[in-house]
């Protein structure tokens, strides 16, 4: 592996995580990405990290002297992966600030590079004609509808990735098309399985006895190597026995309102539960009749109250918040829509 530092300020970083690698140890640490709580730091074998990291090299057809670029940080699963890959592979890795957009300085065309939804939307504001013919592998945070399309317009080879900590790093991937409901496709060794509508993962590296990785992700499980992502058990709603899955409302509402904005739960005295729509630019929201002519909303899924905000929280890792997005909706001031 050959380093090009952009951003010198990340030496130590690299060299660290380097040394953590060759220390003769069989794990390394790593901190959990804080989707449903609070990080937390987890121990990850070697082998597993190599696995995930040679699926993806062989997926990829990476190879010797092609430049990957490193955007993220090595406190994630994510950032250590690009790093093992590239030692894997003996890439040219680009190491880059961890920014907003981090290509915006970079006039060397880069071969691979993974980027979260907010860099690669900056890079796209920022930035034009550069870094097209990049295979770009997009991951922590799902792609609101106008996202997705301006990642589908600029990029030929843009993938979408499913995975965790625990599964060090992606076990799917959906290429970004102009479907923007396509299914993820398992990679190499990876088999998935439904609980409870809940998606289990299997794969000889997880160490797990044999019975996989059980996650709170709802899905629709179309094979053992593919499904279609709904949302995540710890956030439904309740609206009175219906149980509602705020990113699906979210995907549903994505095109009819402008700016970010975020379903949450609000106390609803006759039901339990109502839908709430936080919104970050004032004015951009519907009204009822507006959101019933939705397709495929169904009427208990319709946002009945709405508060505006500056910005939605994001955690460390950059991704939206959503459990201290909720526990914050306590204390909201809500505004029926009409």
């Amino acid at each position: 592996m050959e380093l090009v530092y952009h951003d010198i300020s990340r030496i130590d970083e690299i060299k660290s995580f380097i040394q953590e690698w060759e220390n003769g140890s069989d794990y390394i640490s790593c901190n959990t990405s804080g989707s449903t709580g609070a990080p937390k730091l987890i121990q990850l074998s070697k082998k597993q990290l190599t696995h995930s990291a040679m699926r993806t090299i062989e997926y990829f057809e990476l190879r010797a002297g092609m430049k990957a670029g490193l955007a993220l940080s090595l406190d994630g699963i994510a950032g250590k992966l690009m790093v093992v890959r590239s030692m894997l592979a003996q890439l040219e890795l680009h190491v880059l600030p961890v920014k907003k957009n981090p290509l915006a300085a970079v006039e060397t065309s880069l071969d691979f590079i993974a980027l979260v939804p907010t860099q690669a939307i900056a890079f796209l504001s920022d930035s034009k004609d550069r870094q097209k013919e990049t295979t770009l592998l997009i991951g922590g945070a799902p792609l609101t509808s106008t996202q997705h399309q301006s990642i589908f317009s600029y990029w030929k080879h843009a993938y979408q990735s499913y995975g965790m900590t625990e599964t060090a790093s992606h076990v799917a991937l959906r290429q970004i098309t102009a479907d923007e409901d396509a299914p993820y496709y398992a990679m190499n060794g990876i088999s998935f399985d439904q609980e409870n509508s809940h998606l289990v993962i299997y794969c000889r590296d997880f160490d797990k006895g044999g019975g996989g990785v059980h996650t709170t992700d709802s899905v629709e499980l179309l094979s053992p190597d593919s499904f279609r992502y709904i949302g995540r058990k710890d956030f439904v709603i309740n609206v009175a026995g219906n149980k509602v899955h705020p990113e699906e409302v979210e995907r549903k509402l994505n095109g009819y309102i402008a700016g970010e904005f975020m379903i949450i739960p609000f106390q609803d005295n006759d039901y339990g539960q109502g839908i709430g729509l936080v919104l970050t630019t004032e004015g951009n929201a519907l009204s009822i009749e507006g959101f019933k002519a939705i397709e495929g909303i169904k009427a208990y899924e319709i946002p009945r109250k709405q508060t505006i905000l500056d910005q939605l929280e994001r955690n460390i890792n950059d991704k939206l918040d959503r459990k201290s997005m909720i526990e914050a909706g306590k204390s909201y001031v809500w505004q029926p829509i009409l």
